[in-house]
């Protein structure tokens, strides 16, 4: 069973029920991807499509041009992991295992990967010996000086998240 509605095209490595589950994860996390197949490392774990929009949205990654493809139906529900077990090509738009994914195990992606600056920076505690503690988008990195971040002690305007009411930016 397909993830996306009926008006998107059945694509190439498309997800489907059938390798993966939305679950959800805890209270404060939301839902997550998890993978019902094992994948080999170097696989395409999935493709994926969406709308292209100017602004960023909880469930969109960046595309290289800047704006960004919202899909709230399958890629925009995989968790941050600062050692995740996919990355991410926005160009052909699909998902490869860096590492063996086994049935069971969520999959996890660096958000860090693809966004200049997140839609709602997080404190981060996905366990990893590498993990930056606040994920706040590769742009906001640099400015930082790289290496781990705490949370702002107040939000740049121009580093705000872009809210959407009714389908419009605010």
């Amino acid at each position: 069973m397909r993830f996306y509605p009926p008006e998107f095209r059945v694509f190439a490595h498309e997800p489907t029920s059938e390798r993966f589950a939305i679950e959800k994860q805890t209270p404060t996390v939301g839902e997550g991807v998890v993978a019902l197949v094992p994948f080999l490392a170097g696989e395409i774990v999935f493709a994926f499509t969406g709308q292209v929009v100017p602004e960023r949205t909880l469930f969109s990654l960046q595309l290289p041009d800047g704006e960004h493809l919202h899909d709230p139906w399958f890629m925009g529900k995989v968790l941050h992991h600062c050692d995740p077990n996919c990355t991410v090509d926005m160009e052909r738009r699909r998902f490869t295992a860096r590492r063996d994914i086994a049935a069971g195990d969520r999959v996890t992606m660096d958000y860090e990967q693809t966004e200049d600056v997140l839609f709602r920076p997080f404190e981060c505690r996905c366990g990893a010996p590498n993990c930056r503690r606040y994920i706040v988008g590769r742009l906001a990195r640099r400015r930082s000086g790289g290496g781990t971040s705490t949370p702002p002690t107040r939000p740049s305007r121009r580093d705000a998240p872009v809210r959407m009411r009714g389908g419009e930016a605010e």
